[in-house]
């Protein structure tokens, strides 16, 4: 079912892990031609993408086929080219080296069985040196420990090897029940050479159960099945022990056909399949590679007219903004002119009512010229003067000034309306006296000519200065007039 989901799905990673652990499944129970042509399947998918560490354990998993039936000197150029592949990954990318157990430990399984012990062992001490951080991982510690023990007993050290097998008991009923087979074969066969038959017994028939229960290590079975045989003949009980030795038979007969000398060239056959079979896939790939540079080329020639359609879009909408940008300044560019006119005119028209106040100023300051001296006159030509008359004519020549201004102020006002009401805003501690100062500095009028305005004396108007200087928080470097004129 995941062979086909990832068929499906296109995902050709996936789908050689998904080959290689059900190649491993075959191996395991038996159907061995299967499992090789997975194998093959999936080395050819794997030179395809160059997936390094799935060609490792591919190469890894035909090497154990090979030992299977008998041909030692390829299973060892399989193992040592995973081995080699799986060091150079390591030397590439730097990850740890536990990986390289998977290396190792094959190779010391295949030289113990073929009784080159030593050599086994070095593999195995190489194993031993790697640190594994998860003991629950295949070809961890238990499995070296199990080989090694093992070896011990085949160099005629049974209570060694039992010394070292024992302890690993409870890990390996754990977590690997189906390396239970190979364990409790190896204990049995401790056991039954130490002459503790029952205990021999009891082993041989876990392996048994462990096999058959578990579907794994079927290549296995048939010598557990032999060498069970031979200890009940061995321990009187002949009967039971003929019938290990046929099932020991059908065994081999049904997995392990290529075993015999009718067909031993099976593999040699299977190797013409494959070569044939990776012909025909290197065909397929062939077409399918030039349906995919196909797929490509359309696949770019669409994205060429889709990213031109997106430049084209951008263009426009970056010309239309630019339009209603450039619009839109223009706009802006002739209402600040018309502004700036306005402002202008208003200054200009400003500028001639200012004169305007200033010539009625003027005329006022005449008129008070004249009144003075009109005073002056009646003081000194009269002789016996009206006492009482002279005070009304003074008293009607005060009027008219006060009058005169109250009619400058309103003109003064109408034009800069908003001067005294900012004025008052800035300054709201002005007295009414201080305004009408600040309304003739405004106009640029001199001390001189306000006091004859205002009907004062001239220290009179430098005293209101002063004291407004003060009021408005003026220091000695800055400038009343321009203070003021800037006032609008």
């Amino acid at each position: 079912m995941s062979q086909n989901k990832f068929i499906q799905a296109k995902d050709t990673v996936m789908l050689i892990k998904c080959i290689v652990e059900l190649s491993d499944l075959y191996a395991h129970n038996g159907n061995f031609s299967a499992s090789y042509d997975g194998y093959w399947e999936a080395l050819t998918l794997a030179d395809a993408l160059d997936n390094q560490m799935a060609k490792a354990s591919i190469e890894s998993g035909l090497g154990w086929l090979y030992i299977l039936y008998q041909r030692d000197e390829l299973a060892i150029h399989n193992f040592n080219k995973s081995l080699q592949i799986r060091k150079e990954h390591i030397q590439k990318t730097g990850e740890g080296q536990e990986g390289l157990i998977s290396g190792y430990y094959p190779l010391a399984s295949l030289y113990r069985k073929r009784g080159q012990y030593n050599l086994a062992k070095t593999y195995l001490d190489s194993c031993s040196f790697i640190k594994v951080n998860d003991p629950t991982q295949p070809f961890g510690s238990a499995f070296i420990t199990a080989e090694l023990g093992y070896i011990r007993f085949l160099e005629g050290k049974p209570n060694e090897a039992l010394k070292i097998l024992l302890p690993i008991n409870a890990h390996l009923t754990q977590y690997h029940h189906y390396y239970l087979v190979m364990y409790h074969y190896f204990l049995a066969q401790c056991y039954q050479s130490l002459h503790q038959y029952g205990l021999a017994d009891e082993y041989y028939l876990s392996a048994i159960s462990a096999g058959i229960k578990h579907k794994s290590h079927a290549d296995l079975l048939p010598d557990v099945y032999e060498t069970y045989s031979d200890f009940l003949f061995e321990t009187g009980d002949p009967s039971k022990a003929y019938e290990m030795l046929k099932k020991a038979k059908e065994q081999t007969e049904r997995q392990f056909g290529s075993r015999s000398e009718n067909n031993k060239f099976l593999l040699e056959i299977k190797d013409e399949f494959r070569m044939a079979k990776e012909k025909q896939l290197q065909q397929l790939q062939e077409q399918k590679i030039k349906q995919f540079e196909q797929e490509d080329k359309i696949w770019r020639l669409k994205s060429y007219i889709l990213y031109g359609t997106i430049g084209f879009m951008v263009i426009l909408i970056f010309l239309i903004y630019r339009f209603f940008r450039s619009k839109y300044k223009a706009k802006k560019r002739l209402l600040d002119e018309k502004r700036t006119l306005e402002r202008q005119k208003s200054r200009e028209v400003l500028e001639v009512k200012n004169k305007e106040l200033t010539a009625s100023a003027l005329q006022v300051i005449q008129r008070e010229e004249t009144l003075e001296e009109l005073k002056k006159q009646l003081n000194e030509q009269k002789e016996n003067p009206d006492k009482n008359k002279l005070n009304k004519l003074a008293k009607s020549i005060n009027t008219t000034t006060s009058n005169d201004w109250k009619e400058f102020e309103a003109r003064f006002i109408s034009v800069n309306k908003r001067f005294y009401k900012n004025l008052q805003n800035q300054y709201p501690n002005l007295s009414q006296s201080d305004k009408k100062i600040c309304a003739l500095i405004k106009l640029n009028f001199s001390s001189k000519d306000m006091a004859k305005l205002l009907g004062i004396s001239v220290e009179s108007v430098h005293t209101t200065r002063y004291r407004l200087r003060k009021k408005m928080n003026l220091d000695r470097s800055d400038n009343l007039e321009e203070m003021i004129a800037g006032i609008e």
